[in-house]
């Protein structure tokens, strides 16, 4: 059994070196966030006004970002932009400890209500539904080969102001990954109404409150600079065995188990 011992406290990378240049383009009128900022409607929210993580508890299967990988160091360098920005008062970068692609969504708890498993009592305790899904996953066989291998979307379509949003990389990887989330789907008796249509991301900051007019503006054009460069730096991306992980808040998720080939 590939059991991972959780590590507890939070994971926070200190950045020693210097801001990544992006040379600024030249930009068309930069898009309206007006209604995507700080956006979520979820039942609680995820950060306190003064940018600290709120309790916000759940599980997940993800892939954390190799942190020796070259995607991994574009994305430190875009953590730095970001905490360089002046707008941290309002834009929460993330720890670069917490990056991952999500393979599978599990329970959210504070959504509990609107999505929950099928199989699971709706006021079960969150720590009987870990055990509940540990215990499946255990016997679980990923049945596919890795990596997973993603690339950035285009830039047109980079349409979340919290994330960079990915895609396979071809139809026959497409064919895997969404096989893999069917398969988890069913072992779990947990399938979302946007399961089909799920896209997949790696998240960089939250908010913590609204930005008036200048701030989005000004966030528009760091975020298509940003985005320019990464896409560029990095247009493979490659993750490695999912992990099965408990998170207390946006900080921090914990491995319990990876997901690996029986045979």
């Amino acid at each position: 059994m590939n059991v991972i011992k959780p590590r507890r406290g939070a994971m926070r990378l200190m950045l020693q070196t210097g801001l990544l240049a992006i040379a600024e383009p030249a930009l068309a009128q930069p898009p309206a966030h007006a209604a995507a900022l700080p956006g979520a409607a979820d039942e609680a929210p995820k950060f306190h006004a003064d940018g600290t993580p709120a309790h916000w508890p759940g599980n997940t299967i993800i892939c954390h970002i190799d942190r020796r990988s070259d995607t991994f160091m574009a994305m430190l360098d875009l953590h730095t932009v970001l905490m360089r920005s002046g707008l941290t008062h309002r834009v929460v970068p993330l720890p670069p400890a917490s990056y991952h692609t999500t393979v599978f969504e599990g329970i959210s708890y504070p959504q509990r209500a609107r999505r929950f498993p099928r199989d699971l009592p709706r006021d079960a305790s969150e720590a009987a539904c870990d055990a509940a899904f540990l215990k499946k996953l255990q016997q679980f066989d990923l049945g596919c080969r890795l990596p997973l291998r993603m690339r950035p979307s285009k830039l047109e379509l980079q349409t979340n102001p919290y994330n960079i949003q990915l895609e396979p990389v071809d139809a026959a990887e497409n064919h895997k990954i969404r096989g893999l989330r069917d398969r988890l789907a069913a072992l779990l008796q947990f399938r979302d109404d946007e399961h089909d249509s799920y896209r997949f991301h790696t998240t960089l900051n939250y908010f913590s409150s609204p930005l008036n007019d200048a701030e989005q503006q000004q966030f528009a054009r760091l975020r298509q600079r940003m985005l320019t460069s990464f896409i560029a730096r990095s247009p493979l991306i490659e993750l490695q065995a999912p992990e099965f992980c408990y998170f207390d808040d946006m900080f921090e998720f914990r491995p319990q188990l990876r997901l690996h080939n029986k045979s």
